[in-house]
């Protein structure tokens, strides 16, 4: 009895032992579960985080590149408008030789350009780069040629490769129409860029030993390839997957893409050209891009075995890990803190116009809906200013586009200067078309603030060569309404876009409403008098 009593105290310590130990077995267990999973967590991430970084650099590049193509081709363009220009006002016989003299220094001082030329209304040529004589040459059959024969824009016309006949290499052709005083064809201005030009530029980025650059037309000609094959200049892409994929996904500009072409698994970008019919297409392989990643995922597996290892040997370690575990979380409430915060900021960007700096088309339509509710509820009047530069089209062509951007931002700047109230809205709504929303406004109130605006452009008296005035102006047009419940915003923009017409056909320069007699002696006596 007195053994059973000595030995019952350390039965009961025994018995106390076998749960703590159980409970820190299964501690144990616990962690090294949460290890594995933590493990597996990590390498999943990590392997996302690798191919959302290969997918920014490839929309980096392919932005770049479609930068560099775009202003290749507007280089040479510009070239060529300016040849153009010379040869309807003087024609080729008065300024032959000088014209002459003037291709071979254009040609000779544009690295990209291989040669300019220009044909008459048969296709023969009547005058070109080359300094050496060259055996008379038609060229009525190219696609080019028969184009502008069947096109009176004035526009470039950028076709697909061709081999040239006068060099026997592979160029991309940018041609303009040529007429007569009568509008009559009259020929064909042309401007050869060589395609070793974008060759040698796409040598020069990394993008792995499989990784792939296409340069193509909308119409999937291919013009450089990178690995390059020359026997596919020229040739169509429109049955390979990555040509569907780009017609398919084009209206959402650079996306990458999972494309599975020449037995490489690659990730794609895309990219169209601003001012071109092409689009550039940039590829790293996916096995390259995640070579990394698997080593490291390798790696700190086998790390992560010989940790589980030593934990079941050394308990201790626990809390190094546990410790290390709430590191990695707090970094990662921090990570998530820090993209929420960028995400806010990328709304806010996106809310506005990127060049004039007011609102853009997305807020203008939120607000419109917004406000037209509101004073349906309210019972009060909403008005509409619409502002469209006058040829503007022609100030373009004219100044140029850089010149043209400087404009817009201009006519941006006087619209949000003469708003008047700050609960009223200036925003781009299109190429060169604005709006002004102004709550609790009426029609005439409207007609003072679109007047105030016009005459604030005109008197700034920014030239304006292709305009009558000889000044850049803006045509308004207004319209008011007391909203009802059967109505719709549709309504108040339509209205504001027939009036903004009828400013356009009746002169430009001015502000009309949609219904002028609204704007009776007594509504304008009682807008003046607020």
């Amino acid at each position: 009895m007195k053994a059973e009593k000595q030995l019952s105290p350390v039965a009961e310590l025994d018995g106390k032992k076998r749960p703590l130990i159980a409970i820190a077995a299964s501690f144990l267990f616990v962690v090294c579960i949460s290890l594995v999973a933590v493990q597996g967590w990590s390498i999943y991430s990590a392997r996302e985080t690798q191919l959302a970084q290969s997918a920014a650099a490839t929309a980096n590049t392919a932005r770049a590149l479609a930068d560099h193509a775009d202003s290749t081709i507007e280089l040479v363009d510009t070239i060529l408008a300016g040849v153009v220009e010379s040869v309807q006002h003087d024609g080729i016989t008065h300024y032959g030789e000088r014209l002459h003299l003037q291709l071979i220094d254009h040609a000779s001082r544009t690295p990209s350009l291989q040669g300019m030329y220009i044909y008459n209304a048969k296709g023969d040529w009547a005058l070109h780069s080359l300094r050496a004589p060259v055996p008379a040459l038609n060229n009525a059959d190219r696609e080019y040629f028969i184009y502008h024969q069947t096109h009176k824009d004035k526009l470039a016309h950028v076709g697909p490769p061709v081999r040239s006949r006068s060099t026997d290499t592979w160029v991309l052709p940018v041609s303009r129409r040529l007429e007569n005083p009568d509008g009559s064809f009259a020929g064909v201005a042309l401007a050869t860029v060589q395609l070793g030009f974008f060759r040698t530029f796409y040598d020069s980025f990394d993008i792995g030993a499989h990784g792939n650059i296409t340069l193509a037309t909308d119409q999937g000609a291919l013009v450089m390839r990178r690995p390059y094959l020359q026997e596919q200049i020229g040739g169509s892409i429109a049955s390979e997957p990555l040509f569907k994929q780009w017609r398919e996904r084009r209206t959402i500009g650079a996306v990458a893409i999972p494309v599975d072409m020449d037995a490489a698994d690659r990730m794609y970008s895309l990219r169209q050209l601003r001012r071109y019919p092409l689009f550039v297409a940039v590829g790293l392989s996916t096995d390259e891009t995640l070579s990394n990643w698997w080593a490291n995922a390798y790696l700190s597996t086998a790390w992560v075995v010989i940790l589980l290892l030593i934990l079941c040997w050394m308990g201790v370690r626990l809390f190094r890990q546990v410790t290390l575990r709430d590191e990695l979380e707090e970094q990662l409430r921090n990570a998530q803190l820090a993209l929420v915060t960028k995400n806010r900021s990328l709304k806010l960007l996106a809310r506005n116009d990127g060049l004039t700096g007011i609102a853009n088309r997305r807020l203008f339509d939120a607000r419109l809906d917004a406000e037209f509710n509101r004073a349906v509820r309210d019972g009060t009047s909403l008005a509409l200013v619409l502002l469209d530069v006058d040829f503007f089209k022609k100030y373009n062509d004219h100044y140029g586009h850089p010149a043209g951007d400087a404009c817009l931002q201009f006519i941006g700047q006087c619209i949000r200067t003469g708003r008047r109230r700050a609960g009223n809205l200036a925003a781009r709504v299109g190429g060169e078309e604005f709006a002004i929303l102004l709550p609790n406004t009426d029609l005439y109130g409207a007609i003072v603030v679109a007047e105030a605006v016009r005459r604030s452009i005109a008197t700034a008296g920014r030239e304006h060569a292709a305009n009558p005035a000889g000044i850049v102006t803006i045509s308004c047009g207004v319209h008011a309404l007391v909203p009802t419940k059967d109505m719709d915003s549709k309504q108040l923009v339509e209205a504001a876009d027939k009036a903004l017409y009828l400013a356009k056909s009746t002169g430009r320069n001015r502000v009309c409403p949609d219904a002028p007699a609204a704007s009776s002696r007594r509504e304008r006596a009682s807008v003046l008098g607020d």
